[in-house]
């Protein structure tokens, strides 16, 4: 039978907005081949949405299996404050994550409306990171501690020179980068998501080549309003 990671991917490119809520399962499971059961965070933005979802899942997944299958959406407590990206915390350590806004996109008022402003830090420096930095942090105290964990904030024209920026480091340590970034509209998102299948696709007008993107550049995951991400919240601190 199919699998359970394999219909994840296919709500991914059936219905990619809700694909993206899906990130934040905490659990999926077949039962008797009849019954898929999605547990998601408790009284979370992103679980609300996969529930009013429960319907075009339950026909993705008949599709899927090609026989009837119900859905069931249950909840239980997350563990501390941000959820959790599935696909990321289930990679591999050594991994890095960009977390960027695009400027002019990013519905944060506040910032000057030119290129994209992002943050690229490994995975396990990332859960270090999430521990200590709180909204009080400081500028100061927060750049001696970006620079402690061998992270890096930097502003690029546009995606593509982003990724030339991320993909090299991902490349030395031997692991993929994963995108991360704000969501305010399933169109914003949609165009965001086609942009970066297009870098993948054929690589950037910088440096990259399509080969080596498609090798090291990972999924673009959003994160939707009603969230708290540490990384996004840092972008907007130094950008500021």
């Amino acid at each position: 039978m199919a699998s359970v990671g394999g219909f994840l991917g296919y709500v991914n490119y059936r219905d990619p907005f809700l694909g993206k809520f899906l990130d934040y399962l905490l659990g999926v499971e077949l039962k008797g081949g009849v019954l898929l059961e999605i547990t998601m965070p408790e009284g979370a933005v992103v679980s609300q949405q996969v529930a009013a979802g429960k319907a075009r899942l339950a026909v993705y997944a008949s599709a899927f299996w090609a026989q009837d299958i119900r859905v069931e959406v249950v909840t239980r407590p997350p563990t501390g404050r941000e959820l959790r990206i599935f696909a990321v915390d289930n990679s591999k350590i050594w991994n890095q994550i960009v977390f960027f806004l695009q400027l002019d996109s990013s519905g944060c008022q506040d910032l000057p409306a030119a290129g994209v402003v992002a943050l690229v830090i490994g995975k396990k420096e990332y859960r270090l990171l999430q521990k200590r930095f709180t909204p009080a942090t400081g500028r100061e105290e927060l750049e001696q501690l970006l620079a402690e964990l061998d992270s890096e904030f930097f502003q690029a024209s546009d995606l593509a020179a982003m990724v030339d920026r991320v993909v090299p480091r991902a490349q030395k340590r031997l692991g993929i980068v994963h995108l991360v970034s704000l969501c305010q509209s399933e169109r914003e998102f949609l165009a965001l998501d086609y942009t970066c299948a297009r870098i993948k696709e054929s690589g950037t007008p910088g440096h990259e080549g399509p080969l080596q993107v498609r090798s090291l550049l990972g999924r673009l995951h959003a994160v939707f309003p009603g969230q708290y991400c540490a990384g996004l919240s840092i972008v907007h601190l130094m950008a500021s």
